[in-house]
């Protein structure tokens, strides 16, 4: 743990203690875990297990023990067929600390904990636990198997191509319709949420990292071959006609280089027709834009 965090984790110990809403208090994430640890930049990932949660999250004047406060929010992901919401307050301070509390029901700390075994197996430091929290804890990470990096089926592959070229031709309509939010919005959200599981696929067949923190493009810098790191920067458009058009026509490029990579590494046939239809399509909506 960075030292910058040292006193808020003894206060966040003293105040677990003292909060009677308050039954289990627990650090993890990147300052708890031994790889990739965190540094000054780094967020503070605090897990708290309340009576009350509603009490913590619709106030957010209460952490203010830790300093002053320059905002907060709250980031809610609804677990559906668990019938429960994982929240999380998010507060920076005046510092430039940044603590994220995921407050969630006491009285569904099985739930709880069964569904963030994958995040304690990387580390976790308990600083408050009066409900057998811990052994809980270490009772789930029994079950948690480091898995490998995912090497797609041809099937999943060739679902993720389409999506792309589909977005990326959804894209050029929308800067020839003047529609350059839309379009750039697209290329450097959707489109690259696709480009990056075609990073994943490449990685894993290509690069075959052994690295286990690999979710929403962690450390990606780190794991990916160096030819695809050097595309990078390419890959994202700017608010500008002229640069989406080429930002359109270098991820084109991009894709068909890791698919066919992807598909030589694991034995696939290659189908270069959908990159060449799109490629035509592309020649003639920009003939004149290059």
């Amino acid at each position: 743990m960075h030292s910058k965090y040292h006193e808020t984790v003894e206060k966040l110990r003293i105040w677990s203690q003292r909060e009677d809403n308050i039954h289990g208090a627990l650090i993890l994430g990147s300052q708890a875990r031994e790889e990739f640890k965190g540094d000054e930049w780094s967020d503070l990932d605090v897990l708290l297990l309340a009576a009350d949660p509603p009490l913590l999250l619709q106030n957010d004047t209460w952490p203010d023990f830790l300093g002053e406060i320059v905002c907060a929010i709250i980031e809610e992901t609804p677990l559906g067929w668990l019938d429960l919401a994982w929240s999380t307050k998010r507060v920076l301070f005046a510092d430039n600390r940044a603590v994220d509390f995921s407050i969630m029901p006491y009285d569904r700390v099985d739930d709880v904990l069964a569904l963030n075994a994958e995040i304690h197996a990387y580390g976790y430091t308990t600083i408050y636990d009066d409900c057998a929290m811990t052994s809980k804890i270490e009772a789930t990470l029994a079950d948690v198997k480091s898995a490998p990096p995912k090497v797609p089926t041809q099937d999943e592959l060739h679902q993720t191509v389409n999506d792309f070229l589909f977005q990326l031709m959804f894209a050029c309509k929308k800067i020839k319709r003047q529609e350059l939010w839309v379009a750039v919005r697209c290329i450097n959200q959707h489109i690259n949420n696709r480009l990056l599981e075609l990073i994943e696929y490449h990685t894993a067949s290509v690069a075959t990292t052994s690295q286990s923190i690999r979710y929403e493009g962690r450390f990606l810098e780190q794991r990916v071959h160096p030819s695809v790191l050097e595309r990078l920067p390419h890959c994202f458009a700017k608010y500008d006609v002229a640069d989406v058009i080429k930002t359109a026509n270098y991820l084109l490029d991009t894709a068909q280089y890791l698919v066919k990579d992807i598909c030589e590494e694991n034995e696939y046939p290659f189908n270069e027709c959908p990159f060449a239809q799109i490629r035509k399509l592309y020649a003639e909506m920009f003939e004149n834009a290059l």
